[in-house]
C-alpha cells in the first residue's frame, strides 16, 4: 500500500510541476524522469536486495546464468526471461540508493556482461509476445535506469542493443490494442533514450491510436472489447489496454503530446460504464476475460487501483467515482459502496450486465457474429461450455475465486449442456465463431431481457435449447424452453457452482432444512434454497438437484503451465436434471440474489412474478411490482394475457414498461437483420397501437434497443 501511495504522489507531482510545460523543454528527459520515478516507486528494496544475493550463486563469468535455460522456447513462462528479470533486479540494485549493492562495481561489472551475454546468445521464444513485448520492454526499462548509474554502460552495448530492440521488438502500427501500446511502451523507451524526435511522435500517436471505437479488434461500439478477433475481453486484454493508454498519459501530461480530451472521453467511459463495472468488489467477471480465467489468482483485481488513481487525476471530475471505485477494490469498504443500478446489453458483444447495490449479474454467450471463449497457448483447455450462457452471479465478489481447478467444466453456471466425461475443444484454439444468429437483447438501461438460441451439434454435443434472463431489481428470472438432445449424456441446466461459502438451507412446504453436504433432490414441495447470500425459487419445478460436497482438482487440469498439486475445496452445486435425450424440455428458476436469511427469503414476494409463457416460439414473464412485460418472441406470433395482446412479425426482445399509466416499450432484434418489425398492441391506452420499427442500415448499431411511447 505504501508503494502505491508513493506513486500517486509521484503522478501527481508530475501534473503540478509540468501542466505549464514549455514545449523547449526537454520532453525526452521529462518523460525519461516519470518513467523512471515509476519504476523507483513499485520497486521494493529488501526483495531487490535478496534477489541479487541469490542470483550471483548463479552467475557464470562469461555473463549467463548456471539455472537459466537459453535455449528454452516455451509459449508460456519462458526460462530465458529469468535471465532478464534478474539483470533488471541488478540494475536496480546498482542505482538506488539505501542497499549495500548501490554503486557496487562488481554489481556493475555482472550488469554489463549479462547485457552484453543476452544481446551475443539472442535467445528466441516461439511466442512472438515474448520476443515483442516482454523483453525489449524489460531491456529499455534497464538502459533507462542505467542512466542514473555512477558507471554509465559502454555507448557501443548501449547503441546496439537498442538496435536490436528495433528491428526485433515489432511495430506498432501492426498490431491492435493493448499489443499496440506495449510494442509503443519500448518505442517509447527508444525514443527517450536516442532523443529521436520523429520517433517519440510517432510513437505517441500509435499508443492512443487504440482509443476509437470499430469493428475490427478493440473498443466495440456498444463500449465492450474485442481481441483475437471478435472475442468478448473488457478484462485480460481489457487490463492490458488500460495499463498501456493510463501509463502514455501519465507520462505525456502537460506535454504537446498530452492524451486529448475526445479520446480521453472515450477511454473514460469504457474504463466506468464497462471495465469497472464488471468487477464487484474485488473480484472481476470469471466470463469476460477469455483464457485468462485458468491463470491462479487473476480475478481478483487489486492492481486496478493504481489505474483508478491514474484515472481520477487524468479526469478530475470523474474524481469522486474513480474514488468509490479504489474504495471498492483496495477493499476498504464494501462491495456495493456507491454501486448505481443498471442493466446493459453489449449487442455487439453478445453480452448482459445487470448490476444493483446488492449484486451484479452477467450472462456470456455467443453467436455467428463473435467468437468463443478461447484455449490459445495451452491455457483455458476445459473452456468449452463458458461461451453458451454461462452466468457470474456475485453479492460479496468472491463467490468463484480460484475455484477453476476444482469445477466441474461440464456444469458451468447458467449453461444447459450433456454432462460429457471430457469437455471437447473448440475447432480452432484461438477463432471459433459460434452458431446462433438469435443472440442479444433489449435493455430500457435499468432493465433488460437478453436471449440465446443455443444449437450445438459439435462434437456429440447434438444439443438445442431456447434461454433467456430477464432482469428486474430484486430477481433475475430464467426460463429455457424447446430442450432437445441426442448426446450420449444426460442433459443438465447448471443454476449456479461456486465456492460453499455457508450451510444450504433448503425450505420444503413451509419446513427450513439443511440437507448434508452430500447430493440432495429436491421434492415437489420447495419454496427457495438460499446459499452464500443469494436464493433461488424453481417456480414450475423440476429435478433439481444441490449439493455442497467436497471436489479436488489441479491447475495442471486447465492450463499446461499450471500446479499439478491437487487441491481440495467444498462447492456448492444447483442444478436441474434433464434427463437422457430430452425433447422440448423446459426449466425456469428465479435468482434473488442479497438475501441472506430465512426470513429475507420467507418475506420475498414471489408472487410478483408470473411466468406468462415459456414455450419455443414465446417466453414472456410479468413483473406486477414494475407493472412491466418483458417478451422474447423467437418467431412471428401474437401473445394475449389479461386483455392485452402484442403481434409481431419478426423474432425480436421487448420491454414493455408502465402499462396500466404511461406505456413504454423498448424493443431490439437479436438477430441483426437490418430490417423493419412491425408490432400490434391492442388492450392498452383503450385502442390498438401499430409500430414501425426500422432497423434497416443500423450498421453497427442493428442490436441496439429502440423506444416508443404508446399513447
Amino acid at each position: 500500500m505504501k508503494t502505491r501511495l508513493l506513486t500517486f504522489v509521484l503522478i501527481l507531482s508530475w501534473i503540478s510541476i509540468y501542466a505549464d510545460n514549455k514545449p523547449d523543454n526537454d520532453v525526452y528527459e521529462l518523460i525519461s524522469s516519470r518513467i523512471r520515478e515509476e519504476n523507483l516507486a513499485e520497486t521494493n528494496l529488501q526483495k531487490v536486495e535478496k534477489a541479487v544475493a541469490d542470483g550471483i550463486k548463479f552467475y557464470n563469468q562469461d555473463g549467463s546464468f548456471s539455472d537459466v535455460d537459453y535455449d528454452a522456447r516455451n509459449r508460456t513462462d519462458w526460462p530465458p526471461l529469468n535471465h532478464i528479470d534478474r539483470l533488471s533486479d541488478f540494475t536496480f540494485a546498482y542505482t538506488m540508493p539505501g542497499n549495500i549493492y548501490y554503486k557496487d562495481q562488481n554489481i556493475y561489472e555482472i550488469i554489463e556482461k549479462s547485457l552484453s551475454y543476452w544481446y551475443d546468445r539472442n535467445p528466441e521464444c516461439s511466442n512472438w509476445w515474448y520476443n515483442q513485448i516482454a523483453e525489449p520492454q524489460r531491456i529499455g526499462v534497464i538502459l533507462l535506469q542505467m542512466q542514473t548509474g555512477e558507471k554509465q554502460l559502454p555507448p557501443e552495448l548501449v547503441a546496439k542493443t537498442l538496435e536490436r530492440m528495433r528491428t526485433d521488438g515489432g511495430n506498432p502500427m501492426k498490431q491492435t490494442g493493448p499489443n499496440k501500446t506495449d510494442i509503443a511502451l519500448h518505442w517509447l523507451y527508444r525514443a527517450c533514450l536516442t532523443k529521436n524526435a520523429g520517433l517519440l511522435k510517432q510513437t505517441m500517436e500509435q499508443a492512443f491510436e487504440p482509443i476509437r471505437y470499430t469493428t475490427g479488434e478493440g473498443m466495440q461500439y456498444d463500449n465492450c472489447y474485442f481481441q483475437h478477433g471478435r472475442q468478448l475481453y473488457i478484462i485480460g486484454y481489457g487490463d492490458e489496454l488500460l495499463k498501456g493508454v493510463t501509463k502514455f498519459a501519465m507520462y505525456a501530461a502537460g506535454t504537446e503530446f498530452q492524451l486529448d480530451k475526445k479520446r480521453l472521453g472515450i477511454f473514460d467511459k469504457f474504463v466506468r460504464e464497462s471495465y469497472l463495472k464488471v468487477i464487484r468488489g474485488q473480484y472481476c467477471h470469471f466470463n469476460v476475460m477469455g483464457r485468462g480465467m485458468s491463470r491462479a489468482n487473476v480475478t481478483k483485481k487489486e492492481n486496478s487501483v493504481q489505474y483508478c488513481k491514474s484515472m481520477a487525476i487524468l479526469m478530475p471530475e470523474r474524481a469522486n467515482e474513480y474514488n468509490e471505485a479504489i474504495a471498492r477494490l483496495s477493499g476498504t469498504k464494501p462491495a456495493g459502496y456507491y454501486v448505481k443500478p443498471g442493466s446493459t446489453v453489449y449487442f455487439n458483444g453478445d453480452y448482459a450486465l445487470h448490476i444493483r447495490p446488492g449484486y451484479s449479474f452477467g450472462v456470456r454467450s455467443v453467436s455467428s457474429r463473435t467468437l468463443r471463449n478461447e484455449y490459445g497457448n495451452g491455457e483455458n483447455l476445459q473452456t468449452y461450455f463458458v461461451s453458451d450462457g454461462s452466468t457470474h452471479i456475485s453479492v460479496k465478489g468472491g463467490e468463484y475465486y480460484n475455484i477453476f481447478p476444482l469445477w466441474n467444466w461440464a456444469r458451468i453456471p447458467g449453461v444447459t449442456s450433456p454432462e460429457m466425461d471430457t469437455v471437447p475443444k473448440s475447432i480452432a484454439d484461438w477463432q471459433t465463431p459460434g452458431t446462433s444468429a438469435f443472440t442479444g437483447g433489449v435493455s430500457d438501461s435499468l432493465y433488460s431481457v437478453f436471449t440465446y438460441m443455443y444449437e450445438d451439434n459439435y462434437a456429440g454435443i447434438n444439443t438445442a435449447a431456447k434461454k433467456s434472463w430477464f432482469f428486474f431489481d430484486e430477481e433475475i428470472v430464467c426460463l429455457g424452453s424447446g430442450i432437445n438432445s441426442s448426446a450420449a449424456f444426460p442433459v443438465n441446466t447448471t443454476v449456479n457452482q461456486c465456492l460453499l461459502q455457508s450451510d444450504i438451507l433448503v425450505s420444503e412446504g413451509g419446513k427450513e432444512k439443511k440437507p448434508a453436504n452430500k447430493k440432495y433432490s429436491i421434492g415437489d414441495k420447495l419454496d427457495w434454497i438460499l446459499h452464500g447470500g443469494i436464493g433461488y425459487v424453481f417456480p414450475e419445478g423440476g429435478n433439481i438437484n444441490v449439493s455442497g460436497m467436497e471436489q479436488s482438482g489441479s491447475w495442471k487440469k486447465i492450463t499446461m503451465v499450471g500446479r499439478d498439486t491437487v487441491e481440495k475445496k467444498n462447492i456448492f452445486t444447483l442444478w436441474i436434471d434433464h434427463g437422457m435425450h430430452p425433447k422440448q424440455g423446459t426449466y425456469a428458476y428465479v435468482v434473488v440474489p442479497d438475501k441472506h436469511t430465512a426470513q429475507e427469503m420467507n418475506e420475498y414476494d414471489a408472487a410478483g412474478i408470473k411466468i406468462l409463457s415459456n414455450s419455443e416460439s414465446v417466453q414472456v414473464v410479468q413483473n406486477k411490482n414494475l407493472d412491466m412485460w418483458q417478451m422474447v418472441f423467437f418467431k412471428p406470433g401474437s401473445f394475449s394475457y389479461g386483455g392485452t395482446t402484442v403481434t409481431v412479425d419478426a423474432p425480436c426482445a421487448i420491454i414493455l414498461n408502465k402499462m396500466r399509466s404511461r406505456p413504454v416499450m423498448h424493443i431490439a432484434d437479436p438477430g441483426h437483420r437490418q430490417g423493419k418489425i412491425n408490432v400490434e398492441v391492442s388492450g392498452l391506452s383503450g385502442k390498438t397501437n401499430r409500430i414501425a420499427y426500422d432497423f434497416a442500415n443500423t450498421g453497427v448499431y442493428a442490436g441496439k434497443s429502440k423506444s416508443f411511447s404508446i399513447e
